[in-house]
């Protein structure tokens, strides 16, 4: 059940929040067919396009709602649940270090980690994933129990993570994959990041 805005909107026939009552009630077949018939008359209106698009997603269209999220961020970059499930479509389909290019950008656009909690259920195994980057204290041994349950290490979740804070982590990263790939930039990235956590050990010794 929607809430009660939604509600109120949809008793007046607003179309957009008839649609959203549709997707609570996973009504997605006839949420997906009211708005594409409105939206070829008023295709600017983001809340029906972005509706459409997340009705697409849990119906099973991926690459249709991937475009029409896509359409989305190219009129809004910051629509953080378009970012959000084009994250999702890329990770579903394996492109991890696409995927946390969304989510670093959502992260650049708000603190809040509750918008890079991102629960998948991927079919046929049914095995749920969940992704949840969260600001939090670096300690030496929960952060090596982090480090292990990260799925995937790439040079932009190393970067997420430095920009979060959270320097021992990116650097083992950094370290990893410089021990895969002599790349100039991450032997760059390495360089900086031990620098920064040196300095940063030498203030709490201080």
């Amino acid at each position: 059940m929607g809430s009660s805005l939604i509600l109120e909107l949809s008793s007046k026939g607003y179309w957009p929040a008839v649609a959203m009552e549709y997707l609570y009630e996973k009504k997605y077949s006839r949420a997906i067919e009211l708005c594409q018939n409105r939206l070829k008359d008023e295709p600017d209106i983001t809340s029906g396009r972005l509706i459409l698009a997340r009705a697409l997603y849990h119906s099973g269209q991926f690459e249709t709602a991937e475009e029409q999220f896509q359409s989305i961020v190219q009129n809004d970059p910051f629509n953080i649940i378009a970012l959000h499930y084009l994250g999702d479509i890329k990770f579903r389909r394996g492109d991890e270090a696409t995927a946390f290019t969304f989510y670093a950008r959502i992260q650049q656009i708000t603190s809040d980690a509750a918008a890079l909690s991102s629960a998948l259920d991927l079919k046929p195994s049914e095995e749920t994933k969940i992704l949840t980057l969260k600001h939090a204290p670096e300690k030496g041994a929960t952060e090596s129990a982090e480090l292990r349950q990260i799925p995937f290490k790439t040079e932009t979740m190393g970067d997420l993570l430095l920009a979060q804070g959270h320097t021992r982590l990116a650097l083992e990263i950094f370290e990893e994959l410089s021990n895969i790939s002599r790349n100039p930039r991450l032997t760059a990235k390495l360089d900086k990041t031990k620098e920064l956590f040196k300095n940063r050990e030498k203030k709490n010794v201080s």
